[in-house]
C-alpha cells in the first residue's frame, strides 16, 4: 500500500517526505511551487483512497484517512529530501488526525485554491490541539462531479475532445513511442487551456508535465518559454558537459564569457544539443507530457527548438500538446502536427451546464436567454452563470449582450478594487504583490483587501503565497480597455521603472518587458533603447531572426521619437551598426541589404557631424562588402575616407582600435590590388599596435579580430613573393595566434587560407587537411560564405595536386554557388581554374567560356592579386587548344604583370610555359635563370629539390 501511496504522490508531481508506522507525510510545491498545487494534492488524496479501498480480505477492508492544508512554510530541499518548517504541515495532520474514516479532510485557504470542479461539505469549525482559534473544515467527495464546488467552476461537455486526448496518451503508455504533436486551436474564451488541464488531471503521467508558457510581449525574446521552465524545474542538471550553454540562457554573466569563445552560430547549435539531451534525459524516466501553451506567440527560437524535439524524442513516451489561436494555423507550417479544431459548446451542452450550476430554479425562458446570448463560449458561459447565482440577472434585460461588456460589468462591481484590476492589468496576465504595491501606491491593508475581493470574485487567480494572475487574457485585457490614455501611460512609466529598480542585471526576458511599458507610455527612444540591448544579446547567443526583429522594431521605435523631435541621429546609427552586423550573419557579406543598413547608418553620423573614431567600424563593414563583390576601387576609396577620419582625429581621442581597423583595410587593399610587399610591412605594424586583452574582444564589434585578418593574408604575399620559408612560418605565426585568440568564430577563416598557401607551396596533403577542416568548422557554425569559399578553394587544390578531370564539376558547382551568394572577388581567378581543368579534358568550348569571364571580371573589379595567374591560366588553354601563337602571347603578359608586383612565384610558372614554347628566347631563359637565384637567396634554408617543387 506504501508503494501505491508513493506513486499516487509522485504521479501528481509531490514528493513523499517522511514514512511513517501507518502512514506517509507529502509535500506539494515543494521545490517548485505549482499553480495548481492544491488541485495535485486533492488527487494524490483521492487516490490513495480509492487505492486503499480496492483492497479487501475476507474479514477486513483497508481504510484511510487524509488531511491536506495550504499555507507559507520554510522548507529545505536537498535534491532527494524535503522538510518543512512552518503551521500548514500540523494543520494537515490534525486534519488526519480528526478525519473519519476513508474521507479526506481540508483546510479553508486549500478549498479556496481548488481550480477544478470539486464537491465539498462544510464540517464545522473544529477545535485542534495548538491551534487558539476553530479551524473551518471541509470534507471533500469523493466522487467527480459537475456542480459548483468552492470558488471553482465545473468542466462540462467536451466528452469527445478528452476522449480523442485519452486514446492518443494510451498510445504512448502502449508503444512507448512519441505521439504526433496535438494542437487544440480556437478563439480566446474557448476553453483550450481548461480542455488540456481537464486531460492532464484525468489522465495523469509518471512525471510532472512540462509546460511551456509563450507571452505576447516575449514573442520575440529567444527560448522565453524555455528558460522559464528551465528555472524552476529541478529535473535538468547543470552539471553536465553541456551546461554552460543551459546556464547562459538563465545567467548573462554566463553568457558573456561565452560569446567571446564561440561564434554565435555555434552557441546556438550548441545550446540546441544541450536541451535535446535534457528533454531527453527527462522523457526516458517515464511516460510524460509536454504542453506548450499559445503557440501563436511563440518565438521562431523555441518554434525550431519544438520541431527538432518532436525529431529526437520520437522513440520516447511523450505525448505532446499545445494550444493555439486560430492565427497560429494560418501561418506557415514549421511543426508537423494534427490540428484538434475547438468550437463553440452545443446549445445542449450549455443548457446542462446551467441545470448543473444553477438548479431546476432558473425559468426556462432566462436559460435560453443566457445561452443564446453566451454563443456557446464556455468564458462567457462561467460569468453568466456565476452572476446569475449571486443574484445580479434576474431576466432577460439583465444578460449583458457581449462577453467585453460582461467582463468590465464584472469587474466594475468589484468596488474599489477595480483600481487594483486596472494596475495589476498594465503589469500584464501574471504578477506578484510587491509588484502592484509598488505600482498602485496603496496601503498594505487596502491592498490586501482589494486582492481578495478579487480573488474571491474569481477575477485573479492566486498561483502561490505572493504570485496572482488574471484568469484569463480576455479579463485582464477588459480591465485594461477602463483605463483612461493619462492614467495608462503614467501606469506603465511607473512599472518600467519599478522592473529597472528592482532588476540591476536585466535579461533579455525584464528588458523586453520595460521596452514594452516605455512604449506603451510613449517614451519611444527609451524603449528603443532596450529593443537595442535585447538584439545585440540575442544576435549573440545565435537567434537572429529574434535578434533582427528586436533591431528593427528599435530602428521603428526612433523613427518615432525623431517625428516627436528628438534628436535620435546618433543612437540610430549606433542601431544600424548592429543591424548590419545581424544581417551580415543571416544573408552573407554580400547581400545588398547589408551594405545599405552600413551606409544608412553612416549618413546618420554624416547628418550631425560625427564622423569620429566610432564610425571606422562601419567603414569597415562597407568595406568588408565592397573587396567580396569584387569592388576593389571603390573599396579603396573607402580606405581613403578611413584615412582621412584617423588623421582628423585629435590625438587625445585617437584609440589604437582606429589605428587598427584603417590598417587593416589597408591591409587587405594592399593584398587584392597585387602590392605584396606593402602588405608584408602593413602586418608588422598591425602587430605593434595589437593588444591581446584590449584588441580581442573587438572581434564582436567588425566580426573578425583585426590581426588575425592581416595574418591570413600574409602567407600568400610571401608565398607569391617567393619567399617560401616566410610563407610556412607565417601560417605557423597565424595558427598560434589563433590558439591563444580562442575565437571560433576565426578558425574556418584561418585554416582555409592557410590550406590555400601551403597549396602554392605544393604542400597539398597538408592544405588539403586543412580545408577540409575548415569547411567542418564553418558548417558546424553556419558560417556558409567560409564554407563555400572553402569547397572552391578545396576543389582548386585537388585538381592542382592531381589533375583529376572530375574535380571540374565539384569546381563547375562551387563556382556557382559563390556567384549565387553574390561574391565577387575571386569569380575572375576560380573562372580561369575552371578553365584549365575543362582545357585538361577537351572541352574547348566551355574553356573558352570561362576564359572570357576570367579576363572581362565582375564589374567594377580592380582585383591586382591573381592577375598575372589568370593571364597565365588563359595562356594554358589556348595552347591545349593548340593556339601557340596566343599562347606565348598571354604567358608573355602574365610574366609582365607578375614582374611589376614582384610576384616570383608567378613569374616563375609564366616563364616556365615560355621556354616550353620557345626554347630559343634567350631573354626569357635569363630572366628564368635571375628568378631562379633570387628564390634560392631568400629561401637559404631550403634545399633545391624543395624550391623547384614550389614553383
Amino acid at each position: 500500500m506504501l508503494h501505491s501511496c508513493k506513486r499516487g504522490v509522485e504521479a501528481s508531481g509531490g514528493i513523499v517526505a517522511e514514512y511513517l508506522a501507518d502512514g506517509i507525510v507529502a509535500h506539494f510545491g515543494v521545490p517548485i511551487a505549482y499553480k495548481d498545487a492544491a488541485d495535485r494534492a486533492v488527487q494524490a488524496a483521492k487516490h490513495i483512497v480509492r487505492k486503499a479501498g480496492e483492497i479487501r480480505g475476507a474479514d477486513y477492508r483497508l481504510s484511510v484517512r487524509v488531511g491536506v492544508a495550504t499555507g507559507l512554510v520554510v522548507a529545505e530541499f536537498d535534491g532527494t529530501n524535503s522538510k518543512i518548517t512552518g503551521a500548514s504541515g500540523v494543520l494537515a495532520a490534525r486534519l488526519q488526525a480528526s478525519a473519519d474514516s476513508g474521507s479526506i479532510y481540508i483546510s479553508d485557504l486549500t478549498r479556496r485554491l481548488l481550480r477544478r470542479e470539486t464537491e465539498v461539505r462544510f464540517v464545522g469549525n473544529m477545535s485542534l490541539k495548538g491551534f487558539s482559534k476553530p479551524e473551518p473544515v471541509w470534507c471533500l467527495d469523493l466522487e467527480d462531479t459537475k456542480r459548483m464546488g468552492g470558488d471553482g467552476f465545473p468542466f462540462f461537455g467536451r466528452d469527445a475532445e478528452l476522449s480523442r486526448l485519452a486514446l492518443a496518451w494510451e498510445a504512448v503508455l502502449q508503444t512507448g513511442r512519441a505521439s504526433p504533436l496535438c494542437i487544440l486551436s480556437g478563439r480566446p474564451g474557448i476553453g483550450k487551456s481548461r480542455i488540456l488541464r481537464e486531460h492532464g488531471l484525468r489522465c495523469p503521467a509518471e512525471q510532472k508535465s512540462i509546460v511551456l508558457q509563450a507571452a505576447e510581449r516575449q514573442s520575440n525574446t529567444a527560448l522565453y518559454p524555455v528558460v522559464e521552465w528551465l528555472k524552476l524545474d529541478d529535473r535538468v542538471s547543470l552539471g553536465t558537459d553541456d551546461a554552460d550553454y543551459l546556464r547562459a540562457l538563465c545567467q548573462p554573466e554566463t553568457a558573456v564569457g561565452l560569446h567571446l569563445r564561440e561564434a554565435p552560430g555555434a552557441i546556438r547549435q550548441g545550446t540546441f544539443d544541450a536541451l535535446s539531451a535534457s528533454f531527453l534525459r527527462i522523457a526516458q524516466a517515464g511516460p510524460i507530457q509536454i504542453v506548450i501553451e499559445d503557440l501563436q506567440w511563440l518565438d521562431h527560437s523555441t518554434l525550431q527548438l519544438i520541431a527538432r524535439l518532436l525529431t529526437d524524442l520520437d522513440d520516447c513516451p511523450i505525448q505532446w500538446l499545445a494550444s493555439a489561436r486560430p492565427e497560429f494555423m494560418d501561418g506557415p507550417g514549421e511543426l508537423q502536427s494534427a490540428v484538434l479544431t475547438i468550437g463553440e459548446l452545443s446549445a445542449v451542452e450549455c443548457h446542462e451546464a446551467v441545470v448543473n450550476c444553477c438548479g431546476e430554479g432558473v425559468t426556462s425562458a432566462l436559460a435560453e436567454e443566457i445561452v443564446g446570448k453566451s454563443e456557446g463560449v464556455p468564458l462567457f458561459l462561467e460569468h453568466l452563470l456565476r452572476e446569475l447565482n449571486e443574484g445580479r440577472i434576474s431576466g432577460h434585460e439583465t444578460v449583458p449582450e457581449t462577453l467585453v461588456g460582461a467582463l468590465v460589468a464584472w469587474i466594475d462591481s468589484t468596488g474599489p478594487a477595480r483600481r487594483v484590476a486596472q494596475c495589476a492589468s498594465v503589469v500584464g496576465r501574471y504578477f506578484d504583490e510587491t509588484m502592484l504595491a509598488q505600482v498602485s501606491g496603496l496601503s498594505h491593508q487596502d491592498l490586501n483587501s482589494d486582492i481578495e475581493r478579487l480573488c474571491k470574485a474569481e477575477i485573479f487567480r492566486r498561483e502561490n503565497t505572493s504570485a496572482l494572475s488574471f484568469r484569463h487574457d480576455l479579463i485582464r485585457d477588459a480591465a485594461y480597455s477602463t483605463l483612461l490614455r493619462k492614467r495608462r501611460e503614467s501606469l506603465h512609466k511607473r512599472v518600467a521603472w519599478v522592473h529597472t529598480q528592482s532588476n540591476p542585471h536585466v535579461g533579455d526576458k525584464v528588458m523586453a518587458e520595460i521596452a514594452y511599458h516605455h512604449e506603451a507610455a510613449g517614451d519611444h527612444s527609451l524603449a528603443a533603447d532596450y529593443r537595442h540591448k535585447i538584439g545585440r544579446y540575442t544576435t549573440a547567443l545565435g537567434a537572429f531572426d529574434e535578434g533582427e526583429s528586436q533591431l528593427r522594431h528599435a530602428v521603428n521605435l526612433l523613427a518615432l521619437a525623431a517625428r516627436n523631435g528628438l534628436d535620435v541621429e546618433h543612437q540610430q546609427a549606433n542601431l544600424l551598426v548592429d543591424l548590419a552586423a545581424n544581417l551580415m550573419q543571416t544573408r552573407g557579406f554580400t547581400d545588398q541589404d547589408v551594405l545599405g543598413t552600413y551606409v544608412k547608418s553612416l549618413s546618420h553620423l554624416e547628418k550631425i557631424n560625427r564622423v569620429d573614431g566610432d564610425s571606422l567600424s562601419i567603414f569597415w563593414g562597407i568595406f568588408t562588402y565592397q573587396v567580396l563583390i569584387g569592388h576593389t576601387r571603390d573599396a579603396a576609396m573607402t580606405v581613403s575616407r578611413m584615412e582621412a577620419v584617423l588623421h582628423r582625429l585629435p590625438e587625445r581621442e585617437r584609440l589604437a582600435e582606429h589605428t587598427l581597423s584603417v590598417l587593416g583595410t589597408r591591409n587587405g587593399i594592399q593584398f587584392y590590388s597585387g602590392q605584396f610587399h606593402a602588405q608584408l610591412a602593413t602586418l608588422d605594424k598591425i602587430k605593434t599596435h595589437y593588444e591581446l586583452e584590449l584588441h580581442a574582444p573587438l572581434a564582436a564589434k567588425y566580426g573578425m579580430d583585426l590581426l588575425a585578418t592581416a595574418h591570413a593574408f600574409s602567407p600568400h604575399s610571401a608565398a607569391i613573393t617567393g619567399q617560401f620559408s616566410r610563407a610556412r612560418d607565417l601560417v605557423i605565426e597565424a595558427d598560434a595566434h589563433q590558439s591563444v585568440l580562442d575565437i571560433p568564430l576565426m578558425l574556418p577563416f584561418i585554416d582555409i587560407w592557410g590550406g590555400v598557401a601551403l597549396s602554392y607551396l605544393g604542400d597539398f596533403d597538408l592544405a588539403l587537411a586543412r580545408m577540409e577542416r575548415g569547411i567542418a568548422l564553418a558548417d558546424r557554425q553556419g558560417a556558409a560564405f567560409w564554407s563555400a569559399t572553402g569547397r572552391m578553394w578545396q576543389a582548386i587544390a585537388e585538381f592542382e595536386a592531381t589533375g583529376n578531370p572530375f574535380s571540374q564539376s565539384k569546381m563547375e558547382q562551387a563556382l556557382a554557388l559563390q556567384k549565387l551568394m553574390g561574391v565577387g572577388i575571386g569569380i575572375p581567378y576560380w573562372s580561369a581554374k575552371l578553365a584549365a581543368a575543362c582545357a585538361m579534358n577537351g572541352d574547348d568550348r566551355r574553356a573558352q567560356e570561362c576564359i572570357n569571364e576570367a579576363l572581362t571580371g565582375s564589374p567594377g573589379t580592380s582585383e591586382g592579386v591573381w592577375r598575372a595567374e589568370r593571364q597565365r591560366l588563359v595562356g594554358f588553354v589556348h595552347e591545349r587548344a593548340g593556339r601557340l601563337d596566343k599562347a606565348i602571347h598571354f604567358y608573355r603578359l602574365a610574366a609582365q604583370t607578375a614582374g611589376k608586383q614582384s610576384a616570383i612565384l608567378w613569374e616563375m610558372r609564366a616563364r616556365r610555359a615560355i621556354s616550353h614554347l620557345a626554347p630559343h628566347d634567350e631573354l626569357n631563359r635569363l630572366r628564368l635563370t635571375m628568378l631562379s637565384d633570387a628564390i634560392a637567396q631568400i629561401n637559404a634554408r631550403e634545399s633545391p629539390v624543395a624550391v623547384s617543387a614550389m614553383v
